[in-house]
């Protein structure tokens, strides 16, 4: 599929893989590295573009299943600015930073905040069903006493680069330039810190955040909440990037089926009988066939996992069998099995 071809991967490419694959194709095709060739920057922004929706569990699942179409069809965009996508990938990603700080000089688009990535957990029944969580979490904004200057006073233009924010030397025959160390190219530099943020332009506050859990999301895949990040750098603020964990509570995941343990009492496996088991949908009666062995497996169809991110099919729930073997059997006890026996 296209987007999936623009980044060289397949479908079976994990997170990970998706965002590694993003950075060296980025990297490749970014305008600044191919001044005045149309045809790479057409192809940096399908690369954002195919990121902004892999990288979006639910944007993904719809496109698996529907393509473009699909996305247009349920009101999910996968175009925005391509030069935010990349720097909200590389904002973390050392090395870079002079390569997209020049775009972003160059930029009439207002400034983002910074993202916030946070942990949770929830249990497995919010993620087969979805579920609401609250948290609180640490943001920051830009500080109204200093406006985000971080300065108590005027600032100064730095001695270091007379205010251009890069310095020009000569290495053997190479005239280079780089960005200034000493204000870090900003051209000015702070004589007079900020005492309510401490010169560092902007200041935490504790802020409560309603996280809605779409049914079908994996333990380890990321939900991203726009608007809700930091309001550090200008008018609009980042995003909140939320990596869900969940206690399983006695269930394995395994593809789209739920793995569950039971103990069966060995005459039970003898005879057969039926048992209630407790699944995510309720209490099930289950007939224990007889002469059923142990590590044996039970279908309860579709009690499983959501196949895909707000998909009503499911996988199927997997009861596994455990004989349990009595270890305090009376003398008695043990005489009658002995004569079953023989």
């Amino acid at each position: 599929m296209e987007y999936y071809d623009a980044l060289g991967i397949d479908k079976s490419a994990n997170a990970d893989a998706i965002k590694k694959a993003y950075r060296k194709a980025a990297m490749k095709f970014h305008p600044d590295k191919n001044p005045g060739n149309k045809q790479a920057e057409e192809k940096f922004k399908l690369i954002n573009e195919a990121y902004s929706v892999l990288s979006d569990p639910n944007k993904k699942s719809i496109y698996d299943q529907h393509g473009k179409e699909g996305l247009g069809s349920r009101g999910h965009t996968s175009h925005g600015n391509p030069h935010d996508i990349f720097n909200d990938v590389f904002s973390n990603f050392g090395g870079f930073g002079d390569f997209f700080n020049q775009h972003q000089k160059r930029s009439s688009a207002p400034q983002r905040g910074s993202n916030i990535q946070i942990r949770i957990s929830v249990g497995i029944k919010d993620l087969v069903f979805g579920g609401d969580i609250t948290v609180l979490i640490p943001t920051k904004h830009v500080c109204s006493d200093c406006s985000g200057r971080g300065s108590a006073g005027p600032l100064q233009i730095c001695p270091g680069c007379a205010g251009q924010g890069k310095q020009t030397f000569m290495r053997g025959f190479m005239n280079l330039t780089t960005t200034c160390a000493q204000c870090h190219g900003a051209g000015k530099i702070i004589i007079d810190h900020c005492k309510p943020c401490h010169g560092t332009g902007s200041k935490k506050e504790q802020k409560e955040v309603a996280i809605g859990v779409p049914s079908g999301v994996r333990p380890g895949q990321m939900i991203r909440i726009p608007g809700e990040g930091n309001k550090d750098f200008g008018d609009v603020p980042g995003d909140l990037m939320v990596e869900v964990h969940s206690d399983t509570q006695g269930f394995d995941l395994h593809e789209s089926n739920l793995i569950k343990k039971i103990d069966v009492d060995c005459i039970d496996a003898c005879l057969g009988c039926k048992t209630n088991v407790d699944t995510l949908d309720g209490t099930k009666t289950v007939t224990i066939p007889k002469g059923i062995q142990h590590g044996q497996r039970i279908k309860l169809k579709e009690l499983g996992f959501p196949r895909g991110v707000n998909s009503n099919l499911r996988g199927d729930l997997l009861l596994l069998v455990n004989i349990a073997i009595p270890t305090n059997l009376t003398d008695h006890q043990i005489g009658l099995l002995k004569n079953v026996r023989e």
